[in-house]
């Protein structure tokens, strides 16, 4: 417990250096806003697309990994409206449960967690586990809170899914990646591979930062009292679906790892605009978002002494 609290002592650290910042009034909220773009649009995204041109297309073959992810991304959507059956609440707040389910932080969290716990070649497995999951896991958070919140699937409603996975930065560099894997098949130049590895390198900081800066620590015991089923769903039931999937579907044990450590990590910041978006409860959202966050303070150290 101790050695996996440790693990992630940095990631804390980080993300309190941004709580910190704000509250003496060093950043703001634009500030924060627009340092979360810059992460969004052009971190990440260069990050993504280095690791995807490592990927091949044997990687991407990995059958029984597909099978154990997917089907534990239905059997935590399945758990999610399970436990909204006996909740009250309106139709916008389940389908912000719904959609939840499946979203972890696996870009503001996920990817500093796994550096930090197994180092920077770690982030080979993690760019597979991107390639693999990223599409499946918008689109199934997507449509299945939108059949809760409208009863169903409209023809508005898929495309407003599609166009904004079209838009999505990190689907798009993984995209690229893939193109220029199938159609050019030689690396990139080294002056274009510096620059992109120095703009993927701001990466983890700014997003831990940004992250912090949005914790409202004083409001933690009102909005648990209102989001904790969520939690369980998000920061426990998550991760032991994928232990009990990969006993039926074993894949290399790297990617099982990198899986379950980077789905047990908590709802993803971006949650919160495409709740708002597609009608969804965004205010619930927002807190859910928050609450996950610090509590994986508490849920992290068992997931990290589980696969340690």
């Amino acid at each position: 417990m101790l050695g996996g609290f440790l693990l992630i002592l940095p990631i804390m650290c980080c993300i309190m250096t941004g709580w910190g910042l704000k509250r003496v009034g060093i950043l703001n909220d634009e500030g924060g806003s627009q340092m979360g773009r810059v992460v969004f649009y052009v971190a990440a995204p260069c990050l993504v697309f280095r690791i995807t041109l490592s990927v091949s297309a044997r990687d991407l073959g990995d059958v029984n990994f597909v099978l154990a992810l997917y089907g534990g991304y239905l059997g935590m959507i399945f758990c999610a409206w399970l436990s909204e059956r006996f909740r009250r609440g309106d139709a916008r707040r389940k389908a912000a449960s719904v959609m939840m389910a499946i979203r972890s932080n696996n870009m503001f969290m996920g990817m500093p967690a796994v550096v930090m716990l197994w180092g920077e070649g770690a982030l080979e497995y993690y760019g597979r586990f991107m390639a693999l999951s990223v599409a499946g896991f918008e689109i199934f958070s997507a449509v299945s809170g939108l059949i809760v919140l409208h009863g169903g699937l409209k023809g508005d409603s898929l495309r407003r899914v599609f166009r904004s996975l079209s838009r999505n930065p990190v689907v798009l560099s993984i995209a690229l990646g893939t193109l220029w894997n199938v159609g050019v098949g030689l690396p990139l130049p080294r002056w274009l591979d510096l620059s992109l590895k120095i703009l993927g390198d701001l990466g983890t900081g700014l997003a831990l930062i940004t992250l912090g800066m949005k914790l409202k620590p004083g409001e933690l015991r009102r909005d648990l009292l209102q989001v904790w089923p969520d939690m369980i769903v998000r920061l426990i039931v998550s991760p032991l679906i994928l232990v009990l999937g990969f006993r039926f579907f074993p894949s290399q044990p790297e990617m099982v790892k990198t899986c379950i450590l980077v789905m047990a990590m908590p709802v993803a910041m971006n949650s919160f605009p495409m709740a708002e978006a597609m009608g969804m409860d965004g205010d619930y959202t927002a807190r859910a978002v928050m609450v996950s966050t610090m509590l994986s303070v508490l849920t992290l150290p068992l997931v990290i002494r589980f696969l340690l």
